[in-house]
């Protein structure tokens, strides 16, 4: 089963002599049941890609899907929708509300989806926990490291049980330590049939998480690779 699916996406900005092209007919299979980093120097298009996959961008030309759905087929409010309820966004920026506290934060998809607040903060203390967080429910964004940060914003996207979960940089402002618990966390998460979680990364040290590997320049995509698996059938995390 493919999750996501780029065919051939051409992504074009406004600049001040004219149109620049940032995707150049780029081409992607997101399968579901494992994890996919895209690679590549920055300043190639693998964030202007996840974006279009997630839906946030609306492509230039080409063809992007979503769990089956063809987002050039759908209007505004269904996309709207389709992102709100199938997928988890992991952004560098952490978009936390400085108002709420770390489990009201994690727990916003939920009351997005209509859920009392009280009992969407309450299902998101065990993931939050599982983060290394326990301790923390009630405090605010302002009283959190940036790494801290990033954990709530993480718990935020993976709350609602999404479809895709894509992920840009999530390991970047974290410790080893902490990069590992949040790469095993996805991985648990990518290993259900059904669901999939794409990368973003310059971050070696989480290569040995994936299921595939693809590497984009100059707005294009290249090519795949996977990734072995260790003999008690986790992931590596590989250290520098």
């Amino acid at each position: 089963m493919i999750a996501a699916r780029a065919i051939d996406v051409v992504m074009e900005f406004e600049g001040g002599s004219g149109p620049v092209r940032v995707l150049h007919g780029a081409s992607l299979d997101v399968p579901a049941g494992g994890v996919t980093l895209l690679v590549g120097p920055s300043g190639c298009g693998k964030t202007t890609l996840l974006s279009v996959l997630s839906g946030t961008l609306k492509a230039t030309s080409g063809e992007v899907e979503v769990m089956g759905e063809r987002l050039s087929t759908l209007g505004d409010s269904a996309r709207v929708r389709l992102r709100r309820r199938r997928i988890g966004f992991i952004f560098q920026q952490y978009n936390l509300l400085p108002s709420l506290t770390v489990a009201e934060n994690a727990a916003v998809p939920l009351v997005t989806a209509g859920m009392r607040l009280s009992e969407a903060s309450r299902r998101a203390v065990p993931i939050l926990e599982r983060l290394g967080l326990a301790g923390l429910m009630d405090r605010l964004p302002r009283q959190l490291s940036g790494g801290q940060q990033q954990r709530v914003a993480i718990a935020r996207a993976l709350i609602h049980e999404p479809s895709l979960v894509v992920c840009d940089e999530p390991t970047a402002a974290l410790d080893a330590k902490s990069g590992q618990t949040v790469m095993e966390l996805l991985r648990s998460v990518a290993a259900a049939p059904d669901r999939a979680v794409l990368v973003v990364t310059h971050d070696s040290r989480i290569h040995g998480f994936a299921d595939r590997i693809v590497e984009m320049e100059d707005g294009r995509v290249l090519g795949a690779g996977g990734s072995s698996a260790t003999g008690n059938g986790h992931k590596e995390y590989h250290h520098e």
